[in-house]
């Protein structure tokens, strides 16, 4: 039997995630603090807890210190036992105890014959393997077939963000182009893996894209008006310091985080608007004022909730140091004017005049698409 498009689609899709692996698995990176071959993470279990000076403070916060004898898990020194110093603090709180799983930083000296442990950080990993299969469980138990299509996108998405964008923005490659070329590669291949080739799919490719394409725009105003550069996250002087910029135009990492935050937003009111307009093309001839003026009722609702949805997680990212503003008294004059606050509406505001305007255009562009009095193919 010859295969289907979705088929050979899915296929060579797969195909293409396998050579991004492989692409970002192969590259190595020799910039940042160099830790040396002496120094490790090995995972560890814990066997003792041999000496355990901690105290719960009035914040209901265990603090102090341990020692433990630990069994390393991984790495070249699987096996060994060693005696691994723990020193809580509020922010990086990880009490040991017998049978838990650990990240340690293991330090060999040149001789080899002595090394320093400590507990680096709790053993996570595991923990959120399982919670992806899960995620990813439900998503196909609730959305069955359409579940399964919307979890390859998805894990298209991540393999291309982490296996070939940011090692090729690593290796030298332009940020801007290299994001905004790829998030349309996302944008295609996505919404074809959740819808099929039809044409409210097209549609929703299109009005995705002219979505982003506007909140490149949008930066770029905003960012003019507001007086903000990409050197203005707290990140760049680490990435100065360790050569980052020598062949890379950091500053524009900025608008590639923004970028990659706003399309998950934009796509989903395209696609929103572009099924919305197909199924309303489908109870009968309408001609393209007729069904625009539909789709727009619909397209409203969607800006509206969307837009919300982005002012809120942009918000929510910074609640702390909103409250941290408002117990220390600032002057309003002095935060309002801050340079991450000015990114934070940066970031905010492009995504939502983007995700407003894609609206409407997409709704144009369906209407344009399904309109009968065109004399336009049967629908799909």
């Amino acid at each position: 039997m010859k295969p289907n498009k979705d088929t050979i689609f899915f296929i060579f899709v797969t195909l293409i995630m396998g050579v991004m692996v492989w692409f970002g698995l192969r590259q190595a990176f020799d910039r940042g603090v160099v830790l040396g071959d002496n120094v490790t993470y090995p995972r560890a279990r814990v066997l003792e807890v041999s000496y355990d000076q901690t105290a719960v403070d009035i914040h209901g916060v265990r603090r102090g210190r341990q020692d433990i004898v630990a069994q390393i898990l991984t790495g070249p020194h699987r096996g060994k036992i060693v005696q691994a110093h723990n020193i809580i603090f509020i922010n990086d709180i990880v009490n040991a105890r017998p049978g838990q799983r650990l990240v340690l930083f293991f330090e060999y000296d040149a001789t080899h014959s002595t090394y320093f442990a400590r507990v680096h950080t709790y053993d996570r990993a595991t923990a959120m393997y399982a919670l992806v299969l899960l995620f990813f469980g439900l998503l196909v138990a609730v959305g069955g077939k359409a579940g399964l299509r919307s979890a390859f996108g998805l894990v298209f998405t991540f393999v291309t963000i982490l296996c070939l964008l940011i090692p090729a923005i690593a290796m030298g490659a332009p940020p801007a182009i290299t994001t905004l070329v790829l998030s349309l590669v996302i944008i295609v291949v996505s919404l074809i893996a959740i819808m099929g080739f039809a044409k409210k799919t097209y549609v929703a490719i299109a009005g995705t894209a002219i979505g982003i394409v506007l909140c490149c725009l949008f930066y770029l105003i905003i960012a003019y008006f507001l007086n903000v550069t990409g050197f203005s996250l707290p990140e760049m002087n680490t990435l100065v310091n360790i050569g980052f910029a020598a062949n890379t135009r950091i500053a524009e990492l900025l608008f590639c985080g923004i970028l990659i935050a706003s399309l998950g937003a934009v796509m989903d009111t395209a696609v929103s608007v572009a099924s919305a307009t197909a199924e309303l093309a489908q109870g009968g001839k309408s001609d393209f004022k007729n069904l625009f003026t539909k789709s727009m009722r619909i397209a409203r609702d969607c800006i509206g909730s969307s837009a919300n949805t982005i002012i809120l997680a942009f918000t929510g990212a910074y609640f702390v140091t909103l409250v941290l503003f408002r117990l220390n008294n600032f002057d309003y004059h002095m935060a309002i004017n801050r340079v991450d606050i000015a990114i934070e509406v940066l970031r905010a505001i492009s995504a939502s005049a983007a995700l407003v305007l894609c609206a409407p255009a997409t709704a144009i562009i369906g209407s344009r698409v399904y309109c009968t009095n065109l004399n336009r193919r049967k629908l799909k």
